[in-house]
């Protein structure tokens, strides 16, 4: 009868420590290196104009700068 008693116990302890983590939040990490860099430090780009010779021509070419 002590053998069932105890066995019985066991198992109930078991069971609970099993459906406990279930039943827990849900707590999602994130890196910091996306959440800095997109919340944190807004890109702030411009357009530039950059003038070059090509072949005997003057080209000039927008290009797009950001820091």
């Amino acid at each position: 009868m002590k053998n069932i008693l105890l066995a019985s116990a066991i198992a109930l302890a078991t069971a609970s420590a099993a459906i406990a983590p279930t039943q827990a939040a849900t707590i999602v990490v994130k890196t910091g290196n996306n959440m800095h860099r997109d919340h944190m430090h807004k890109k702030h780009c411009r357009t530039k104009l950059v003038t070059h010779w090509r072949h005997h021509h003057r080209v000039v070419e927008k290009v797009t700068v950001c820091n």
